[in-house]
């Protein structure tokens, strides 16, 4: 056998099973935590249950995400299971799961439209007529800021100062707009949320939803 040859066994053999042994590791499994407290509702790959209302964490800022678990600790933002879950979290596995969840690019699950339109609203076309020019335009009549001034061009987020909203369920966006609205939300920085969906009223959060739940999301979710 020529030295030639030994070399070319060698990298088919020895090389090129290293190389994958180093891609599957780099794969790495959710923290314990995650799979513990997170899984069971937030799905096994940060994809959320959007029947339920819980929301889609693949892509997500981590930044944002440790925020929202240290607001459902301490109260800022209100939710009996999620601050449960929360106020077990020592600093550096909170960390951990943020960055997992971050790191992550699972599909969407984009719920219809007309799913999320409350019985008597206007048909869906012009529910997302509605929902396309409060997120793009706003409404000066209402002093109502366009939702992608701080989301991000449709949606889909600006990392270190708002999460992307793009394809989140319409029952998730909802709650969350009446959260802000009733005051059982209130940790946003300067209370910009609650000073723009104080002039919106219920039409407008379920337009918005239905918008914002009907967008494809972008395949990059780490870009968010």
């Amino acid at each position: 056998m020529s030295v030639s040859q030994v070399l070319r066994g060698c990298l088919l053999f020895g090389i090129i099973p290293l190389l994958m042994a180093v891609k599957q590791g780099a794969e790495k499994p959710p923290p314990a935590v995650a799979a513990k407290l997170c899984q069971s509702c937030h799905g096994a790959h940060g994809e959320g249950t959007p029947a339920a209302g819980i929301p889609r964490l693949a892509g997500q800022s981590a930044d944002y995400l440790d925020k929202q678990l240290r607001d459902y600790a301490g109260g800022s933002r209100e939710n009996a299971i999620m601050h449960q879950w929360a106020i077990q979290l020592k600093d550096a596995e909170r960390a951990e799961v943020a960055a997992y969840y971050a790191s992550l690019a699972s599909p969407y699950a984009v719920v219809q439209a007309n799913n999320a339109a409350p019985a008597g609203n206007a048909s869906t076309p012009v529910l997302l007529a509605r929902g396309h020019q409060l997120a793009h335009q706003g409404d000066e009549t209402r002093r109502v800021q366009a939702c992608d001034n701080c989301h991000g061009p449709d949606g889909n987020g600006a990392p270190r100062t708002a999460p992307y909203i793009a394809g989140q369920s319409a029952q998730y966006l909802t709650a969350s707009l009446r959260a802000w609205k009733e005051g059982t939300r209130k940790n946003d920085d300067g209370e910009q949320m609650r000073s723009v969906v104080d002039r919106l009223n219920d039409a407008d959060i379920g337009a918005i939803a239905a918008y914002f739940s009907s967008l494809a999301a972008s395949q990059n979710s780490g870009s968010r």
